[in-house]
């Protein structure tokens, strides 16, 4: 996989090039590893000036994330970005969405709901004037602040790129515990009754433990087109059947709470873990012939994907009832049941290998710091990653916990809380300091953004 090509210009001047793209994979948590700034490799023969400038594991990252299809003549690329955020969004946590509204109650979530797409929209913004003002002082090229972690260190400096990296890894870590309680849960709804209950999360997550090591070691991301149609597939037609099997059932809408701000982690989380995915957009943008159009198409993609999450929220919690699970599609029954929680775990142990790539590759690099890890050193740190998830996750009470932690922590910090620290020290750096509303506007929302993450961890 290469990775595309980035023009010169400015994301709101002239139109660049169009990038040769590759779908985005089952969804956002696929392509976390973007924020990634994963060790260069250490010899990289024949490779374009401009590619050489990004570390290994992001590139991957750039390219398995890049959905963008080749622009015709005239064409903006904002449908074809609109496509791609939304894919970008909705991934495994998005059946956490009727546990959300069964916890914090149906007017307090729509309210998170609302009030996340405009920090969202507003972050977004906020990285992208700081990608304009760098490169307007010629303090950065394009091609360096074309993803997260290029733009957090041009702006904040080395510091920048120790703390994408550390979240990168806690983030990744944290999907990967999710994923595994997702996973055997599902596994266990497809058993029998009187074979279901004889199995806890922890039993089932250790029969699956091998698969899951397996995929680790797996060094090659080789297929990614075909994984990305499987898993958007397989979330479209999970929801779906989801949403239809809850309308069977007797609507309990009394049952569920108007609001409970005690269940804040839970309900916040999740929300933050669809909506809150800054670092995975700039693919995105990049893959498009002209940036000027990405917010325009960021906007139309979150207030579609916030109308879904709204449904599919409410019919799930009203048809479910106060004791949904965490992992809806555990609740389906019947053969059609059986086939799309079995897609859905398919899909998932599909994508784990290129989620984690960037941050397996991290760990890697700090164990051997000088040179590639060799193989069985790389083999221990990949067996051991997964091996200490596994434990944490056999120690989780549910999937929606992980949602909570991960989403209204990692998830928040990097798409709320860092925003305007990078705009407010790009501006700084290129000695326009931001003053009066703009001031106001850059501390009310990282002040937002640290309030939500400290909530996410005491309630």
């Amino acid at each position: 996989l290469s990775r595309p090509a980035t023009a010169p210009a400015p994301l709101r001047g002239r139109a660049a090039r169009a990038a040769s793209g590759v779908p985005v994979v089952g969804g956002r948590r696929a392509i976390v590893s973007i924020i990634a700034s994963a060790p260069a490799p250490r010899s990289v023969p024949s490779v374009r000036p401009e590619r050489a400038a990004v570390p290994r594991g992001e590139r991957v990252a750039m390219s398995a994330a890049s959905s963008a299809a080749p622009a015709g003549a005239g064409d903006t690329g904002e449908t074809a970005a609109i496509v791609n955020v939304i894919k970008a969004i909705f991934g495994a946590g998005g059946f956490a969405l009727p546990w959300a509204f069964a916890q914090g109650g149906t007017v307090l979530v729509t309210a998170c709901l609302l009030s996340s797409y405009w920090f969202a929209i507003k972050a977004l913004e906020m990285l992208v004037q700081s990608q304009e003002t760098l490169i307007a002082a010629g303090k950065a090229t394009q091609a360096e602040v074309q993803t997260y972690a290029g733009l957090t260190q041009k702006a904040i400096g080395p510091a920048g790129d120790v703390i994408c990296r550390v979240l990168n890894v806690i983030t990744c870590f944290g999907i990967t515990v999710g994923y595994m309680i997702f996973v055997a849960d599902t596994c266990i709804s497809m058993l029998p009754a009187e074979q279901a209950v004889t199995y806890t999360t922890a039993k089932m997550l250790t029969y699956n433990l091998p698969v899951w090591v397996s995929l680790a070691w797996q060094r090659s991301i080789a297929g990614v087109n075909l994984i990305s149609l499987f898993g958007t597939t397989t979330v479209a037609l999970s929801m779906a059947w989801v949403m239809i099997s809850a309308l069977r059932n007797p609507l309990q809408l009394a049952a569920i709470p108007l609001a409970d701000v005690s269940q804040f982690s839970g309900f916040f989380g999740t929300v933050a873990f669809l909506f809150f995915i800054h670092f995975t957009l700039f693919s995105v943008q990049e893959g498009m012939p002209e940036k000027k159009y990405f917010l325009s198409a960021a906007n139309k993609a979150f207030l579609i994907s916030m109308a879904i999450s709204l449904v599919f929220g409410l019919v799930g919690a009203v048809g479910y009832g106060q004791g949904v699970s965490s992992v809806v599609v555990t609740m389906l029954t019947g053969v059609a049941g059986l086939v799309v929680k079995g897609l859905l775990a398919c899909n998932l142990w599909s994508t784990f290998p290129l989620m984690a790539r960037s941050s397996l590759l991290i760990c890697e690099n700090v164990v051997s710091p000088k040179k590639e890890a060799p193989l069985p050193v790389s083999l221990a740190v990949r067996t051991g990653f997964v091996s200490l998830a596994a434990y944490l996750a056999c120690n989780v009470p549910n999937f929606g916990a992980v949602l909570g932690l991960v989403g209204g922590v990692c998830c928040c910090a990097m798409s709320v809380f860092m925003p305007p620290i990078i705009l407010y020290k790009s501006k700084e750096l290129c000695g326009t300091p931001a003053a009066g509303k703009e001031k106001g506007m850059i501390g009310f929302v990282a002040l937002t953004g640290f309030v939500c993450m400290i909530l996410s961890v005491v309630l």
